[in-house]
């Protein structure tokens, strides 16, 4: 083996051009090691770089000492950037998500067990035999007003402390606050039909004046109801409110029965009413049919009938709930609250000339909310008298 420059030749002999080229070559690479056969056809077998001594011996020399630092006096460090609060958007909790229909869920849970409690204290509070608790030709209890006792006379007894015995049940179910967004609706010359202890005085719009009258505004009012201790406790409730001293709207107050022959009054001398609302009383006439129609022939052609009431549901076994207990139920409250409400509408519309606008239904299907108003052909045959 020979050293020429920085190259290592092995296996020599070797021509001098050869040696030349890979002296130059070595020379760029810095160190070149070379190993071919002994023939002079130039073969190589193995090329291995390595680094100069010079570049070797560089890396393993000490590093340069480090010089001390400058020192500087420290100065008041800034407070760190405050973190923006992640967005609603981006970063909401999972719970918010959530909330909604937890509280959705609780407040159904809450209705239908105060339902529950109310359906059950009643049936059980109920008296369990009456003279009015009859059956039909197959065994199944009535369901239809024809069939069922009159027990309206049973408001006389209870007026003084009929509002204490349905207050909490009312409220709790949300009837009262139904109540509320009825009589919300009332505008023009307004009839309430069996108004009894006045549960919707509260509710009215009573600051309605000819002032400052609107379409939306009473003009006139009347509570008319066939139980006359009833209307008493109306009329004691309206002259104690603040809405007495502060409207004047025309109130009066009539005893008499809707579903009678006779003709409801009328607000005015050749008027109508332009609503007529009544909150249970399809349940507990002697024959609600008679009354829509009445109340059609009292309702002004552009008028409108608004009906909160109860009665039969949608499933079978609350219905047979409603059925056992019915009789019971009247005999205390005065209302029959298993009548087939769907198909009294549906009669009364027949023969009136009545049309419906809407059906809501909730706590089952038991709580009816009912907006009738006049055919357009009975309205035309009105306007052409």
């Amino acid at each position: 083996m020979e050293r020429l420059g920085g190259i290592i030749l092995q296996n020599k002999p070797i021509s001098r051009q050869l040696v030349t080229k890979w002296r130059i070559l070595g020379a760029r690479r810095g160190g070149l090691v070379i190993t071919m056969p002994k023939s002079r056809t130039f073969r190589a077998t193995s090329i291995n770089f390595a680094a100069k001594k010079g570049q070797a011996s560089s890396r393993t020399k000490n590093p340069p000492s480090k010089q001390p630092l400058p020192y500087k006096t420290p100065t008041r460090k800034s407070p760190l950037p405050s973190q923006s609060t992640p967005s609603a958007n981006s970063n909401s909790s999972p719970f918010k998500h959530r909330i909604i229909p937890i509280v959705f869920g609780g407040i159904t849970l809450f209705t239908l067990s105060a339902y529950g409690t109310y359906l059950a204290v009643a049936y059980f509070k109920s008296p369990s035999s009456s003279s009015s608790s009859k059956t039909t030709t197959s065994g199944t209890p009535p369901i239809f007003p024809q069939s069922q006792a009159d027990v309206s006379t049973v408001y006389n007894e209870i007026a003084p402390t009929f509002d204490a015995s349905v207050e909490l049940t009312e409220s709790l179910m949300g009837i009262t606050k139904l109540r509320k967004k009825l009589a919300a609706e009332a505008r023009g010359n307004v009839l309430e039909v069996s108004i009894g202890t006045g549960r919707n005085l509260d509710f009215y719009d009573w600051k309605s004046s000819e002032k400052g009258a609107t379409d939306k505004s009473i003009k006139s009012f009347t509570g008319l109801d066939k139980s006359a201790q009833m209307l008493d406790i109306a009329k004691q409730k309206f002259s104690l409110s603040a809405s007495s001293a502060k409207t004047t709207i025309p109130v009066r107050w009539i005893v008499q029965d809707a579903t009678s022959e006779a003709l409801l009054p009328s607000p005015t001398p050749s008027g109508k009413y332009d609503t007529i609302l009544s909150t249970m009383s399809l349940c507990s006439v002697s024959d609600p049919v008679a009354m829509l129609h009445n109340l059609s022939s009292a309702l002004a052609p552009s008028g409108r009938i608004l009906l909160l009431e109860h009665g039969r549901g949608r499933w079978n076994w609350l219905n047979k709930i409603l059925d056992d207990g019915a009789a019971g139920h009247a005999e205390k409250f005065g209302c029959w609250w298993n009548r087939d409400l769907g198909a009294v509408v549906e009669d009364a519309a027949r023969g009136s000339g009545l049309e419906v606008v809407e059906v809501r239904r909730k706590h089952g299907g038991t709580t009816w909310w009912i907006k009738l108003r006049k055919r357009e052909r009975e309205v035309a045959r009105q306007l052409h008298l």
